[in-house]
């Protein structure tokens, strides 16, 4: 499947109402602008504080790890998430997603006396796990409230982040991303 199907497919299987009339194309241009704004402000101008940066990057990491291929570190999709949730989501959307790292957090605290972003691999799977089949339960029984699980929002984010970032276009999706626009009057390094 190529990285306009995909995304595609997660808005017609549970992307954001917001972003469900947009096309394949503009999904993929949002997702390599919302890169290249990571990579040019470092996340500055994002909502994150870097504790909620640091568990966003574990949780990812856990939803696309990496293996022989790149994963979700990688592909820097917590700098993604960040620029996302600040420049493209309603601050009620962005909220709740916070309250949810807040509630991860808890829970880590909680179970392994440790921030969910601090625990090993293992730990850190296994509390994703759990909300993963949160939300699968959510969708099974129709709930209308799947898509603004917090949870369901860092899942398309990520799949979204890494399926538009250079390292999951060129080393998994074997799709070389799309020239950037010339600019004559841009300073040599």
């Amino acid at each position: 499947m190529d990285r306009r199907a995909l995304l595609q497919w997660m808005v017609a299987t549970g992307g954001l109402a917001a972003f469900s009339r947009l096309s394949a194309r503009d999904l993929v241009e949002i997702g390599e602008g919302a890169h290249r704004s990571a990579s040019a402000a470092a996340h500055a101008t994002g909502m994150l504080s870097p504790d909620e940066v640091r568990a966003v990057a574990a949780a990812a990491e856990c939803i696309i790890p990496r293996t022989d291929t790149p994963g979700a570190t990688d592909a820097g999709v917590a700098a993604f998430v960040d620029v996302m949730l600040a420049d493209w989501y309603p601050v009620d959307d962005a909220a709740r997603f916070r309250a949810g790292l807040a509630t991860l957090d808890t829970t880590s605290r909680a179970r392994f006396a440790r921030p969910f972003a601090d625990l090993p691999t293992g730990q850190q799977v296994e509390l994703v796990a759990a909300l993963d089949d949160d939300v699968s339960v959510l969708r099974r029984s129709a709930a209308a409230g799947a898509n603004e699980h917090w949870f369901a929002m860092l899942k398309y984010l990520t799949v979204w982040g890494f399926c538009t970032s250079e390292a999951g276009m060129r080393e998994v999706l074997k799709s070389i991303p799309r020239p950037m626009k010339y600019d004559g009057a841009a300073p040599v390094r």
